[in-house]
């Protein structure tokens, strides 16, 4: 929303993924109100297989609700979200579609590693660089070795399309609704896993920014703690003991 800067480079890393272009339905989701985002992806004339799709003006203004929008139209048995400043591994769509062919029906959602490119820029991304290896490659691994809910990042969740379609797709109303999916897919009996791909976005490296995203991560986590705790007795069912405590502790 309001990315026009973000369009040639998202375009560019996408046209890079290594897999079949008969096979791939991307969808740039806009704002149907974002006309400089717009102006900005059309004079780069992309090719074919992607479609611009302009999400309605109402409300809730939220990703989560373009998702779903998305969603509706989206024509492959797999889907994945990438945001506008994100650089994915090149073969990160085979890594999925191989996982997704080895592990067997019940797992509906793949989590990619996210790391940012510009780590040096400062003391600011120097800790959000820290802080996403710390939870990538490490606490969310561990919880997939244990047999836990993963709570998702916002980028780079690969799906199987049916399965993400049955759970009723993202809360629109959920700012960070990612990791409300990860609990709500682990509620409904599917797995979710980590494969070994890296995505890289770019880190806030000004303190502004930083607060403003932060502050919508815990008002998002606050939130999906009130949503699933609602009936705990329910959640502690559909859970089970140890994916309860893990989503006291880690939510």
């Amino acid at each position: 929303f309001h990315e026009p800067g973000s369009a040639q480079q998202l375009i560019a890393a996408l046209m890079r993924l290594d897999y079949p272009v008969d096979r791939l339905d991307i969808k740039l989701v806009l704002e149907a109100d974002d006309a400089e985002t717009l102006i900005a992806i059309q004079k780069l004339n992309p090719p074919a297989h992607f479609q611009i799709l302009r999400v309605p003006p109402l409300a809730p203004r939220t990703k989560p609700k373009a998702c779903n929008y998305a969603l509706a139209l989206a024509r492959g048995a797999h889907v994945v979200i990438y945001d506008a400043e994100d650089i994915p591994d090149t073969d990160q769509l085979r890594k999925a579609a191989a996982a997704f062919h080895a592990h067997g029906p019940r797992l509906a959602c793949l989590q990619a590693r996210l790391n940012y490119y510009n780590p040096r820029e400062n003391w600011l991304t120097r800790q959000f660089t820290l802080e996403y290896s710390m939870w990538f490659d490490w606490l969310l691994p561990g919880l997939q070795a244990l047999g836990l809910p993963i709570p998702l990042g916002g980028t780079s969740n690969h799906f199987r399309a049916f399965d993400l379609r049955s759970i009723g797709g993202w809360d629109p109303y959920n700012v960070t609704e990612d990791a409300d999916l990860g609990m709500r897919l682990a509620r409904f009996g599917y797995r979710s896993g980590m494969i070994d791909s890296t995505t890289y976005e770019e880190a806030p490296a000004q303190f502004g920014p930083w607060l403003r995203q932060r502050t919508r991560w815990f008002k998002g986590w606050i939130q999906t703690w009130l949503v699933h705790m609602r009936q705990p007795r329910r959640l502690l069912r559909d859970l089970g003991l140890p994916g309860f405590l893990s989503f006291q502790l880690i939510v």
